[in-house]
């Protein structure tokens, strides 16, 4: 796919705190288990991947939100980040769209914890990149990615035929059905959001205390877990 920089092996910023939302009450001590989670999604160069990744147009602003606020920060005092005397070689060589960390509480082996995310640059109100994922504790760490990468300023294009099939449509102006035109309103010179999209579905499985590199030829990602006293973790959630 392409040759990977030794640099990946130590990459990983600074980050944002969420606590899980968990009951603390109802904890059991002896089935618990606590980290602190770190996730960086950053965008290759694109002269690193020969590779060719099609985005798929976007034919409607439905479900995205804009002014959305991001959630990067650092991470919580007391928390040593190991990575970060990284930070300079990453964002000199990427282009960082995420940087992200949350203290995780599992109550028990099997357990999931979801969190949000995206990035701070924005166009017209819409970040660039938005991103959910499931961490689940099993036999090892769980990370279920699902993200979207967005551009912006390369119109889609309406659709080049009706089939004949279809019902007879309703046109409003250059014989462009009424119902498209109602779904595309960049045809008609009002559309402000993302043009394309590329979504990725990613998992990841590792042991605590691992940096891992989650491949991609356009999104490259970091994971690292580092394991928390318990107690420390309830001080860290309830602080918050």
């Amino acid at each position: 796919m392409k040759t990977f920089p030794l640099f990946i092996l130590g990459l990983l910023t600074s980050a944002y705190v969420q606590a899980a939302s968990i009951n603390l009450d109802n904890i059991d001590l002896n089935k618990a288990r606590a980290y602190q989670a770190y996730v960086i999604t950053f965008e290759w160069p694109k002269n690193a991947s020969s590779e060719n990744v099609e985005y798929q147009d976007l034919f409607s602003l439905e479900g995205l939100n804009r002014f959305g606020s991001s959630s990067n920060s650092a991470a919580p005092n007391g928390i040593p980040n190991p990575f970060a005397k990284f930070q300079r070689t990453l964002n000199s060589r990427t282009h960082v769209l995420s940087n992200n960390s949350w203290t995780l509480i599992f109550p028990d082996t099997g357990a999931s914890i979801s969190e949000s995310f995206q990035s701070s640059e924005q166009e017209n109100g819409y970040a660039t990149f938005t991103g959910q994922v499931t961490f689940t504790l099993n036999r090892y760490l769980e990370s279920n990615l699902r993200y979207q990468h967005y551009l912006f300023g390369q119109p889609a294009q309406a659709p080049q035929q009706i089939e004949q099939t279809q019902p007879t449509q309703t046109y409003a102006s250059d014989n462009v059905p009424q119902a498209y035109q109602e779904t595309y309103p960049l045809q008609q010179g009002t559309w402000d959001g993302p043009t394309q999209v590329l979504s990725l579905h990613l998992h990841n499985k590792t042991a605590s205390q691992k940096l891992n590199y989650v491949d991609h030829p356009i999104i490259g990602t970091l994971i690292y877990f580092e394991p928390l006293d318990l107690e420390q973790a309830i001080d860290l959630a309830t602080r918050r």
